[in-house]
């Protein structure tokens, strides 16, 4: 499983998991990505076959309804919750670091267009 980190995540997350061997992109790492509406970021995802990884769940929850219906597919959506990864905090970012990578290592079931919390 290959992802992407919106924007509210920490260009570190991503660059820990890539030494770890784990294909992750971060958007705010990226001048192409950076500033991307979430409906382009999550086009971007589906052409480059990541799954976005965001905290931003009221949007993209909305832009997947709507490509559901228009019957588009995307690679997934990986809700983070802002209470337990708080940035604010010591925690962060090692916390969602370790997360996604027990979320790599035993991905759920994959499918078009699937939806998981962490």
């Amino acid at each position: 499983m290959r992802l992407v980190l919106d924007e509210m995540h920490a260009p570190s997350v991503a660059a820990s998991l890539v030494e770890q061997g784990w294909d992750v992109e971060a958007v705010a790492a990226s001048r192409d990505l950076r500033g991307m509406s979430d409906e382009d970021l999550l086009s971007w995802a589906a052409r480059d076959e990541r799954a976005v990884v965001t905290e931003n769940i009221v949007d993209f929850a909305r832009i997947a309804a709507d490509w559901v219906a228009e019957g588009r597919v995307h690679q997934g959506l990986v809700f983070t919750n802002p209470k337990r990864f708080n940035r604010a905090t010591i925690a962060y970012p090692g916390n969602l670091i370790g997360a996604l990578r027990e979320f790599l290592a035993d991905p759920p079931a994959l499918g078009s267009s699937a939806v998981w919390w962490l």
